[in-house]
């Protein structure tokens, strides 16, 4: 009951729904473009922006195209 409503206080906030926002906005992005450049699946997609997002960066996919090279070098700066 304390994690659901310590969810809810942070959806109500309107500076933290913003950037809640913005960030699935990127996700989704980036989970399209790899989804369309490198033809991976949609979850290997997803998986591959949330961890490039947050910059772990584990290594077990790379993009193996020009096209995504290129964005994952201009988003990662």
């Amino acid at each position: 009951m304390f994690v659901f409503r310590t969810i809810l206080s942070f959806l109500r906030d309107k500076e933290y729904r913003e950037l809640l926002f913005t960030t699935l906005l990127v996700i989704l992005g980036g989970s399209m473009t790899y989804h369309y450049l490198e033809n991976w699946s949609w979850v290997d997609s997803i998986y591959f922006s949330v961890v490039t997002l947050t910059t772990v960066g584990f290594g077990d996919f790379a993009p193996k195209t020009d096209g995504g090279k290129i964005f994952t070098s201009s988003t990662s700066s």
